[in-house]
């Protein structure tokens, strides 16, 4: 669900049943980094087992298994994930960035990125954008086929 909303792991780890909106497909997020709640979309695959797990009621999404009125601990489970997957330097935070790049090597604006992730600046944004060389190489090659012909 980070990976493809870009919520930040606080906005998750606080996500109640009760905030999402399963018939416009959306997260509502009161309490943000900046202050200012948002709505987030949720993608349909996401969204489509959030729908097998369905509950009704204030209940944190992701709750602990100790004590349900607090988030789950994922600590260990991150750090076997990323051992197993022989994967170095890599945060949390970081599936924030991968969503923007995401949506950035799709075509979508700055503004777009921005607004789903709730940054109010554009300068923000940009910084969390991150093409790959192979991506840029890709959009110069095509760009430039359609325009010169030797």
């Amino acid at each position: 669900m980070a990976l493809t909303t870009g919520m930040r792991k606080g906005e998750l780890e606080q996500l109640r049943w009760n905030d999402i909106d399963f018939d416009k497909g959306l997260a509502m997020l009161s309490d943000t980094k900046n202050g200012t709640p948002r709505h987030t979309p949720i993608p349909s695959v996401i969204m489509d087992q959030l729908k097998k797990h369905r509950e009704i009621g204030n209940r944190l999404l992701f709750p602990s298994s100790v004590d349900i009125n607090k988030p789950f601990d994922y600590k260990k489970q991150w750090a076997k994930c990323l051992k197993a997957a022989d994967i170095q330097n890599f945060r949390w935070h970081d599936m924030r960035h991968d969503t923007a790049s995401t949506l950035a090597r799709d075509g979508r604006t700055l503004k777009e990125i921005a607004e789903i992730l709730g940054h109010k600046s554009l300068a923000s944004t940009d910084r969390y954008t991150h093409l790959s060389t192979a991506h840029k190489s890709q959009v110069l090659n095509d760009t430039m086929a359609k325009s010169i012909s030797l």
